[in-house]
Order: C-alpha cells, then structure tokens, then sequence
C-alpha cells in the first residue's frame, strides 16, 4: 500500500514543501575567492526553484573564513554576503520553493587551502588538533551563521554531519582519535553536535524555521557496524528536538554501487526514530524514488541529477529518468573545462574563471 505520492506535499513545523522531491547540497563552485555570493550563484538557485522543486538545501557554507574546504567556498557570516543572500532567498520565495543553507567546516577537506593551519578532532601529518578553544569558537561559530541564515530569509538551516567535513570528522571514530570528553564513546563523539543544538535552541524556537542534518550512515573505515552508532546518534539528534534527517553516506562517488546507495541504511534508521527522514544517494527516475516513499522514507534528495539536466523535475513528471551516468566527473572539471557536466556542450568561462590558470 502507497504511503505518498512523490508530488504529495509534506509538512515539518509550519513549513509546507509542494512535493517530495528536494535538491541536495552540492558545491556549484560560483563563489568569489573571497568566499562571497555572485549573481551566477543566486541564478541558480533561481532556475531550480522556477522548476517547482519541493525544497532546495544550498551548497555547504563555511562558518569560518579561514577553515573552508575549497577556493570557492562561500562564507555565511561575512557582511559582505548579506544582502547577497537576502536576494537569494527572495528570488528561491517567488516560486513558493522553500530553501534550506547548509552550513560547514571544511575539517580536513581544507588542507589543500590552510595545510598544517587545517583544524581537525585529531592531529595528523597535515592538520592540528583543535583545542577546547577552537571547539568553543567553531560551536559559537555555527550559531552566528544559524542567526544569518534565520535573518536572511532562509527557511532552515542543514548542520553538515556527512561526507568527511569537520562535524562527521567528530561523530566517526575513523578520525576521532581524541581521549577527552569529544572522543572516545558515542555520547563524546556527539558532545560538539549538542553544543551546537543547545546554542541554537536558544534562538530558533520558530515553527517557522527548520534545523536539519544530513548525516552518514558509512564509514571510510567500512565498519558495518558503523550504522548502529549512526542509529544511536540519530536517537540524540531527535532528543535535541531535530527536524528532519538526510541519511548519505561517505561513499557516495563510489562506482557500481547498488542504487539507491544509502535506501537500506536509511530504512533502518527510520525504525529507531520518529523524525523524518530523506535519504540521498543514487535515485534517477521516478520509480525509485516511489519504491523509497511506499517503504516509508518521507523525502527524496538528489543533486547530480539536477547538474546534468536542471529541468528535471519535469522529467520526473514525465516518468522519464535522469541522463546522469554516475561518471563523477562533475566533482573535477569545473577546474579544467570550466563546467560542471561532460553532458553539457556549452562551456561558460565566466562562471568558472576562478580556476583557471
């Protein structure tokens, strides 16, 4: 028996999305090296709301300029982006699509930027351990940029617990080598993440405003018994009054995988708590994403969908399925042919100039 349709809406606090379908964070690599917003950046945005999408969680944004992951990491608490992000917001608003920032800290993905300067749980050969002190600032941090986003007309706020930025770098014990009250148990490993709730709980008591995670459910370790700790931190998120739960996964450029990737995981998650969840990871037609829905998932994410064919969603309505052929090449060639897609004929210089030699 069907749970929902995937054009069904769905309803979290007070914030009704049209349909099931969301676009998942993905680095669309159009900030400035500055870390700033650019109007090639907000116009898509603009283009992905035009087509009716149900939700849209932006590429991750850095809570501290000087910890980002990538050149063109785009920082949310900089004055400069502001008014930038106001406009976004605005433009996302006009076509009653609902958008959610999803915010950050580069953890080792920075070391290409800040090399032995690159703040981790633990030391290793390329980054420092962060101190008690640079946990406070980085926890003080994410709530400034919660504070923004919440100013500047975001619906929501994504905490990015997934993909080996700093945050998952804490709750996975891969890299978490620390023997102080962030390390060890899973309760230490989550102590940063309640910090950062219990500070935003203080200013976001809104049934107007949502706090989500995406969240992984694999780890770099292939520990499959990685999953129960996930399960059990997925129990503490929901103690600390959490929203909605992305399940991926840090091996989501893997090839030949079964699709969709993270479903399984996310099915078991779903069993242990009562908040939401959406799942990302592998869905290219309708017909996966149903299967997903009549199992009891509430939401669907995907994003290399949406960068080879930004019209999707009409596929979908279509019953027509994503021309993705999951070659990954969208993570690179953004630096050599200044584009994020091999699908794509046209190649747009401007967009990508920053990375040019």
């Amino acid at each position: 028996m069907k749970n929902c349709n995937l054009w069904d809406s769905f309803t979290i606090k007070n914030i009704v999305l049209n349909n099931r379908i969301v676009r998942s964070a993905t680095n669309e690599h159009l900030g400035t090296l500055n870390g700033e917003v650019t109007d090639a950046y907000i116009n898509i945005y603009k283009s992905l709301a035009k087509s009716r999408i149900g939700m849209i969680i932006t590429s991750h944004m850095s809570v501290q300029k000087n910890q980002r992951a990538d050149l063109t990491h785009i920082c949310i608490n900089e004055k400069y982006n502001y008014e930038k992000l106001k406009r976004l917001t605005n433009e996302v608003h006009k076509y009653d699509t609902k958008i959610i920032a999803q915010i950050s800290y580069g953890g080792h993905h920075g070391f290409s930027l800040w090399g032995k300067n690159t703040l981790t749980p633990s030391e290793t050969n390329k980054t420092t351990e962060m101190s008690e002190n640079d946990i406070n600032k980085a926890i003080m941090d994410f709530a400034k940029a919660v504070n923004i986003a919440k100013a500047t007309g975001f619906d929501g706020i994504q905490l990015h617990l997934s993909n080996g930025y700093l945050l998952s770098e804490f709750l996975d014990p891969f890299y978490n080598k620390r023997k102080d009250k962030y390390g060890g148990d899973v309760n230490n490993r989550y102590r940063i993440i309640h910090e950062i709730m219990s500070r935003i709980q203080e200013f976001v008591l809104d049934n107007n405003f949502l706090v989500i995670v995406k969240i992984d459910s694999t780890s770099k370790s292939k520990d499959i018994s990685f999953i129960k700790d996930q399960i059990e931190i997925c129990k503490l998120l929901e103690k600390d009054k959490i929203d909605l739960i992305e399940v991926s996964g840090c091996d989501y450029k893997e090839y030949n995988q079964d699709t969709p990737y993270f479903l399984e995981n996310a099915l078991k998650i779903k069993k242990e708590v009562s908040v939401p969840i959406m799942v990302v990871g592998g869905f290219r037609n309708s017909l996966q994403i149903q299967n997903a829905l009549d199992n009891g998932i509430d939401l669907i994410s995907m994003a290399r969908p949406f960068i080879s064919d930004e019209n999707f969603i009409k596929k979908l309505r279509e019953n027509k399925s994503s021309n993705c052929i999951n070659c990954n090449k969208c993570f690179e060639i953004y630096k050599t042919e200044f584009k994020r897609c091999i699908l794509h004929t046209n190649i747009n210089n401007q967009l990508y100039s920053n990375f040019k030699n």
